[in-house]
């Protein structure tokens, strides 16, 4: 009987928790992208120029990349409740005061310092999973956490075309300050819940042998990069953060050049493309669990299945419109596959040495590195070279992470057996 009712807190610790980690990475989607959705009304409307629009996206990209390592190290040392509510209280204020500046600079400031507050998300969530769920709980949840973030993305391009035609683009910061305000009590109040119900002895932890225990202040960083083959699946995930943004920043401009179709009906795979990202990373993490068990083989899978689609691409790119939008589809979705196996699953491998918050920060940072990239990298090789030839550059791409993930599987498999 004892048995069942700890079953049970154990089940209720889950589903709070799920629920609160996935309504948090919403609340961050939707308080950080709502400027890309409403940047063509801003530059329309003549409140940014297309530079000054560049650079405002360009300060959150820097300080949310630099921002991961922050929040990573800082995770490991201090409680995830108080940098996630520091971060939601900061979003809250960017948000609030990005319609009411006229200054440009003044937005790029500001829009700067909420990239800082989106990086004291990620690390926290990945650290509160590890130490409070069990490895099924943890898939299951890092699932509900990706499901949000593709809600968001959806809900962000279908609801903010309403508010910039009926009211105007300033409606979306307000709308989602006063959505983080809210959801910044919500979390104070369910958190709380979650430390009640906790029940140590329920949650599956890594048990370290006494050894390992005497050996465990002994882990640096340095020396878990090198004995892990973390040093090339870094470089992966660059290459990983490189294809992913810069593809779903870039596709609905490639539809409208190659195709010469509306901008509105081109920004409409913003929508549809996080419907295949969810179906996607679905099935990869039922693959991760029940046939590969280890993340870079998984991430290699996938790797070379991005290749070989950005190359079929690269070949048909301007025979069908729906072809290319399917075809695109499948790879933004094996891309969100590999950042759920490298981003999402890797950094629970250090829970043994306390280093999943910074690892976590850490590897999140190299997606951001490939994706200031990307960002101007795509356009430069599209405007000079042609659409076929960025294409072109997105499969060289993907097979590099096809041949570093090479270079680090056996010492990752290594790694993860022996701890």
């Amino acid at each position: 009987m004892q048995a069942v009712v700890k079953k049970e807190k154990q089940k209720s610790i889950f589903g709070l928790l799920s629920i609160l980690l996935s309504a948090l990475y919403f609340t961050s989607y939707v308080t950080r992208i709502n400027f890309s959705a409403v940047m063509a009304d801003m530059i329309q409307n003549e409140v940014l120029t297309k530079s000054q629009a560049g650079l405002v996206g360009s300060a959150l990209f820097f300080t949310y990349g630099f921002g991961q390592i922050l929040s990573g190290l800082l995770g490991d040392k201090l409680s995830a409740n108080k940098i996630i509510c520091a971060g939601l209280i900061t979003t809250t204020l960017c948000n609030f005061l990005m319609p009411i500046c006229t200054s440009p600079t003044l937005m790029v400031v500001i829009w700067g310092v909420n990239g800082l507050a989106q990086a004291f998300f990620w690390p926290p969530i990945v650290k509160l999973m590890a130490t409070h769920l069990n490895s099924e709980q943890y898939s299951k949840c890092a699932l509900y956490v990706s499901i949000a973030m593709n809600a968001a993305t959806i809900l962000i391009y279908a609801v903010v075309p309403v508010f910039t035609a009926y009211l105007n683009w300033k409606a979306a910061f307000f709308v989602s300050s006063a959505w983080a305000a809210l959801f910044f009590f919500v979390w104070i109040f369910g958190y709380r819940e979650v430390e009640r119900r906790r029940v140590h002895k329920e949650i599956e932890k890594y048990e370290p042998s006494q050894n390992e225990q005497e050996e465990k202040k002994d882990y640096k960083l340095s020396r878990l990069f090198i004995i892990s083959g973390c040093i090339f699946i870094f470089i992966s995930i660059v290459c990983q953060g490189f294809l992913r943004d810069g593809i779903q920043s870039w596709l609905p401009t490639f539809f409208t050049d190659v195709f010469n179709m509306s901008s509105s009906s081109a920004i409409f795979s913003n929508i549809l493309i996080p419907i295949f990202n969810v179906g996607i990373t679905y099935l990869a993490i039922y693959l991760y669990n029940r046939v590969f068990k280890n993340e870079v083989k998984a991430a290699l899978v996938y790797f070379v299945l991005v290749t070989i689609l950005c190359t079929v691409l690269s070949i048909f790119y301007n025979s069908s419109a729906a072809v290319c939008l399917v075809i695109a589809a499948l790879i933004t979705g094996l891309l969100h596959a590999i950042n759920s196996m490298l981003i999402s699953f890797l950094p629970r491998r250090f829970v043994f040495c306390g280093k999943v918050s910074s690892i976590s920060g850490i590897a999140n940072a190299f997606t951001y590195v490939g994706s200031t990239v990307s960002s101007y990298g795509i356009a430069a090789i599209a405007e000079n070279m042609g659409w076929q030839a960025s294409l072109i550059s997105w499969a060289i791409i993907a097979f590099l992470g096809v041949l570093v993930c090479l270079f680090a599987i056996n010492k990752w498999t290594k790694f993860i057996k022996e701890h």
